[in-house]
């Protein structure tokens, strides 16, 4: 795992999703300029299926501490790991922070 900080850039919403998204709600929530990290049930299904990273207009990220905690091994190269330091700084950071655990009604 490799624990960096992003160059300056403006403020961003950071979303965090439990369930895989719908192409509706890509279309609606995720904003060129927004952080995804995929979380629970959305790690497992892009691990399961990794071509459904390429639905995604961003590159995504992925907690560390959970891809230890849900004993995933390998991961899709186009997810970038991140610490927990570096979770912490995004989080602060953001215009907002959504958790998102339903995806498909919105």
């Amino acid at each position: 795992m490799i624990d960096f900080s992003l160059p300056d850039t403006q403020p961003a919403p950071v979303m965090l999703v439990r369930s895989w998204p719908n192409q509706a709600w890509l279309q609606r929530w995720l904003l060129p300029n927004t952080i995804l990290i995929l979380s629970e049930q959305a790690l497992l299904d892009v691990v399961e299926r990794p071509e459904l990273v390429e639905q995604l207009p961003v590159t995504p990220y992925a907690l560390h501490a959970e891809l230890k905690l849900l004993d995933i091994e390998e991961l899709p190269a186009t997810i970038i790991q991140l610490g927990a330091a570096r979770w912490v700084e995004m989080t602060l950071e953001a215009t907002s922070y959504i958790v998102w655990d339903e995806t498909s009604d919105v």
